[in-house]
């Protein structure tokens, strides 16, 4: 079978690998769509170490070709983090930080291959009749679920959020958010990701840093603030600048190093900040089932991220697509058996 591995920074192959076999407890399943996620970006830019001849990407589904617990042509979502289900952390629904976890396409193999042998139960069942490549969205969704659900009791009706960043995960937090709160603003830096956002229902979008964002910052004063942007930017700073006394600061971005904070506002003016990582689960229910049982009540805002599909022989200028945010690209993603 044909699989992409990373190479160099900027740099993937495709290579020849055997077909794998399952084990026990595993199903085989014939990989249909595969994302690339900023966490990706990160490997493939240089600023997180790859590990060489490692298939990349997390945000996969299948059809499902032999195995425990589903029948052969089953459609599913595979959940890629591999939890000891053990541990105190695990027990607590904390998976994602369970020290002994593997992520497919980080710590193990991922998703662009044409074929994964995966534990059943990370596999959950796609919509009847949903689109396996809409489908692959539901790993960022279930990023999205986590997110509000970690900051659920700082957002109660009515409360005003301030969503820092445009892309996959910031859209589908204001996606979630919409019903659920008074107002979501947003920023975004590309005419696409403004487009999407206002689709998708946000009440307000303001470019980063600007004059108007300040402005509604000094006169609305958000309650909460969710960063989604992460690797090596200035958001965090940037949230402590607009949110309110006692307010909430909700990171959710993947940061590539430190960052700073202003810790006279933090003490002196009560304001919280949480962390949220990934997705969690408790038994066979988390936030990857929950993200996965959405799929079909946003089908349509989904279909606004789906901009640009590559083979897998092209997953080269698929990470470059990815990459280049000038090309009005929301979510690129490789079919490794398309």
């Amino acid at each position: 079978m044909k699989a992409v591995a990373w190479s160099e920074p900027h740099s993937v192959i495709v290579e020849e690998r055997p077909e794998p076999e399952p084990g026990k407890g595993e199903v085989l399943v014939r990989i249909a769509a595969c994302g690339i996620c900023g966490t990706d970006l990160h490997l493939y830019s240089g600023a997180f170490t790859a590990v060489k001849g490692l298939s990349p990407g997390h945000e996969m589904t299948g059809i499902i070709e032999s195995g425990e617990g589903f029948a052969p042509g089953t459609a599913v979502a595979i959940d890629p983090m591999l939890s000891c289900l053990q541990c105190a952390d695990c027990r607590n629904a904390q998976s994602s930080i369970c020290q002994k976890s593997k992520l497919l396409g980080i710590s193990a193999h991922g998703g662009m291959q044409q074929l994964m042998a995966v534990p059943a139960a990370n596999c959950i069942a796609l919509p009847d009749g949903f689109d396996p490549v809409l489908g692959s969205l539901a790993e960022p969704l279930a990023v999205a679920v986590r997110g509000v659900h970690r900051g659920a009791a700082c957002m109660p009706m009515g409360s005003r959020v301030l969503i820092l960043g445009a892309g996959t995960i910031g859209l589908m937090c204001a996606m979630l958010l919409r019903d659920r709160v008074g107002e979501v603003a947003i920023t975004a830096r590309y005419p696409h990701q403004r487009e999407a956002a206002l689709k998708i229902g946000a009440s307000a979008v303001f470019e980063p840093e600007s004059a108007d964002l300040k402005a509604w910052g000094r006169a609305r004063r958000p309650d909460v603030v969710v960063e989604t942007v992460g690797g090596s930017a200035a958001t965090l700073t940037e949230a402590f600048k607009v949110v309110r006394a006692g307010g909430t600061i909700l990171a959710l971005g993947v940061f590539t190093g430190y960052t700073q904070i202003n810790g006279f506002r933090l003490v002196n003016e009560e304001v919280n900040i949480i962390g949220s990582v990934m997705y969690g689960r408790a038994g066979s229910r988390g936030d990857y089932a929950v993200a996965v049982s959405e799929l079909a009540r946003y089908k349509s805002e989904l279909g606004l991220f789906q901009t640009a599909k590559f083979a897998l022989a092209d997953a080269s200028a698929a990470f470059e697509r990815a990459a280049d945010k000038t090309q009005g690209t929301l979510k690129v993603t490789v079919l490794p058996n398309g």
